[in-house]
């Protein structure tokens, strides 16, 4: 896949800007979480409850499609930002969107007792893993290269898939290892708070190791390396996990939902990149 091109010859640095940032962001932030508001009573499954993932709806079809056009348009909202201040920030737009959802469904508890399947838990994983690599493409597409990250001419560089970006995903280990030391109770807050902290770990040391590549897909991989977790204990895990949760032996990362994983990566991945900022090595002119 080539570079990230930019649709604008001069992208406005976010400093020149402080009137734009400083409304773009709690404006866009109340319209993304708005609209994934929306969506959670079509989460509802027969319990009356929204359900920890899309297969424990009562409606499953319906629940995706309404999710689905959430995502889309919180993309759009955050495409507008992307384009007034940066795609970085445009990103902890869609996650605080979709964090809206996650923070209104349900947690470990759930998934346990009403016989969930791993399985599918871990399809969904990976398929909010393919919308957030769409969704970054577009915000690093429309809304500009990141100021401090000036195009090389270096494939390996300035490509969203070259081998800089590539040994920059290595992060995603220590994401998973962050979120599974954070991650020692059921409850929801901490289960998407754990993917946060993990990813801001994971942005940090993936602009140490590449800090003159824009983390294009840094988000989406996060959510992938959930998502194949989680494919493992589908496949390894034996016994019950109702029994699981009663006596402690839940596995640590199956308390992330599928949607707690792509809140929490679009989020930490975000703030810890732009954390990063000062400890990076400055990008070559």
């Amino acid at each position: 896949m080539p570079s990230v091109p930019s649709v604008q010859s001069e992208v406005a640095v976010p400093q020149d800007r402080p009137v734009v940032r400083a409304l773009a962001l709690p404006l866009s932030i109340t319209a993304s979480a708005g609209l994934f508001a929306f969506v959670v009573p079509f989460w509802t499954n027969v319990r009356g409850v929204a359900g920890p993932t899309l297969a424990d709806a009562e409606q499953p079809i319906l629940a995706a499609v309404v999710a689905l056009a959430a995502f889309l348009v919180s993309t759009m909202v955050a495409l507008l930002v992307a384009r007034a201040v940066n795609a970085v920030v445009g990103t902890f737009v869609l996650g605080c969107g979709v964090g809206m959802l996650a923070m209104r469904t349900g947690a470990a508890q759930e998934f346990a007792f009403a016989g969930s399947r791993v399985g599918p838990m871990a399809a969904e994983t990976a398929v909010w893993a393919a919308l957030i690599a769409l969704a970054s493409f577009a915000l690093y597409r429309f809304g500009g290269r990141l100021s401090d990250f000036p195009e090389t001419g270096e494939a390996s560089i300035d490509d969203a898939l070259g081998s800089e970006a590539r040994r920059s995903w290595i992060s995603v280990l220590l994401a998973l290892g962050f979120a599974w030391l954070a991650c020692a109770t059921n409850s929801k807050g901490q289960a998407i708070a754990a993917v946060i902290l993990g990813g801001f770990f994971a942005a940090f040391l993936a602009r140490m190791l590449a800090p003159r590549t824009q983390p294009v897909f840094l988000a989406a991989v996060v959510v992938l390396g959930f998502a194949l977790v989680q494919a493992y204990i589908a496949f390894a895990l034996r016994g019950d996990l109702a029994v699981g949760i009663v006596d402690g032996s839940f596995p640590r990362l199956l308390r992330v939902m599928p949607v707690d994983a792509a809140a929490g990566a679009l989020c930490g991945t975000a703030l810890g990149f732009g954390f990063a900022r000062s400890f990076a090595v400055p990008a070559a002119e």
